[in-house]
């Protein structure tokens, strides 16, 4: 048992003492600002990036790597399969890597948040409108005059949320206040 433990710990010490290889950073960095000063997020290998291109197409991915102003980007087909009994399920038909330099991106998808759903506007429309509905239905069934303060109130409800649904962006347009500037790292 103690020549167990003692080859044990000399093939430990061997592996331990031995040189170890340092890799550098292998990427480098581009970073999303707000003027000249405020920094909205840092993209480096490894990322996911949501992105429109100048000639229009939606790209999605993971960067692979940055190098010299250009973003690689593993980009995946993923589609549905059929199965011989009918049924479907997703599959990954084919991983590409493309090249984009960071002059071809004009608008950066911004990533779905907590309480998206208030944000947009869409909760205050879905509620205007149904307590309106809900409203109506109580007075006719009840064969009472509908309220008109009560459908004010309710239609200004449902105004808000589309006044918000129009603020919301779902999209950073570089050019407006908004850049992005590559980091060189190596």
């Amino acid at each position: 048992m103690t020549k167990l433990l003692l080859s044990f710990a000399l093939l430990f010490a061997r592996f331990a003492m031995s040189p170890m290889e340092v890799q550098a950073q292998g990427s480098d960095m581009v970073v999303l600002k707000k003027g000249p000063e405020k920094t909205i997020k840092t993209f480096t290998a490894g990322s996911q990036i949501k992105f429109i291109t100048r000639y229009g197409s939606a790209v999605e991915g993971m960067i692979k790597v940055i190098e010299k102003d250009s973003i690689y980007i593993h980009t995946y087909d993923a589609r549905s399969g059929y199965t011989i009994w009918g049924t479907s399920f997703w599959d990954t038909l084919s991983v590409s890597l493309s090249r984009y330099h960071i002059s071809d991106i004009v608008e950066l998808v911004r990533p779905s948040r907590g309480f998206g759903f208030i944000r947009n506007g869409w909760l205050f429309i879905l509620g205007g409108l149904s307590y309106a509905i809900l409203h109506s239905v109580n007075a006719v069934y009840l064969k009472e005059p509908i309220i008109p303060s009560t459908m004010a109130i309710s239609g200004g409800v449902a105004a808000t949320g589309l006044v918000m649904n129009r603020i919301h962006k779902k999209t950073v347009k570089l050019g407006h206040g908004y850049h992005l500037q590559y980091v060189p790292l190596k």
